[in-house]
């Protein structure tokens, strides 16, 4: 490292010169581990050049979900998969975990998440995840659909559509336009227009 040769194990002939950079990485702070003659000083003093500090993933709120996108898109690429969408309450909810294991927990959550084939990332299911308590009853606002009382049950077809209309709004407000709605429901544009109007969603 300080000359920056290398020589091969056995080998009786001249180093060979490289020309590299060195960036290693701990969990541990090295100026107490040197005073504790756990590591070696010398070795330190080399590779304390640029020191770079990291914080935990929970003292970094906003590259949560940065890092939460990059890795939906680019494994549900890998997984030859659609890339699930996840709801704001969740983006929430992932803000205020605490990440003990850091951004290999965040990777391993949507990987399992991506195994389970799930196309809607909710807060329930990633409590579920978590190992976080889940809520009895879903809060005031949401997008859920509660029968409270069996008698006054809709009918089927009129259920349908308060699914429907529910579910075209989340889409629509997640997606950057309505062909990119269209795109995700399986639709043609033409017909995503129709559904909407019929839906009372657009005049």
């Amino acid at each position: 490292m300080q000359d920056g040769e290398i020589e091969k194990i056995g080998r009786t002939g001249e180093k060979t010169k490289v020309d590299v950079r060195i960036i290693a990485a701990t969990n541990k702070v090295l100026q107490q581990e040197v005073a504790a003659n756990r590591f070696r000083e010398d070795l330190f003093y080399r590779l304390h050049v640029v020191p770079l500090h990291t914080p935990p993933l929970k003292e970094r709120p906003e590259d949560i979900l940065v890092l939460w996108e990059y890795f939906m898109r680019t494994m549900s690429n890998e997984m030859i998969k659609q890339t699930p969408i996840t709801e704001e309450d969740t983006f929430n909810l992932l803000k205020g975990y605490d990440w003990p294991g850091n951004v290999r927990e965040l990777k391993n959550v949507v990987q399992r998440l991506l195994l389970q084939n799930e196309n809607i990332i909710t807060p329930e299911i990633m409590k579920e995840i978590l190992s976080l308590p889940s809520s009895s009853h879903s809060p005031a606002g949401s997008d859920a659909l509660i029968l409270l009382d069996a008698k006054d049950t809709p009918v089927l077809r009129e259920m349908e559509n308060i699914f429907r209309k529910k579910y075209f709004t989340f889409i629509r407000k997640h997606s950057t336009s309505d062909a990119d709605a269209a795109r995700k429901l399986g639709l043609a544009p033409p017909n995503y227009h129709r559904m909407c109007k019929e839906l009372g969603l657009k005049n």
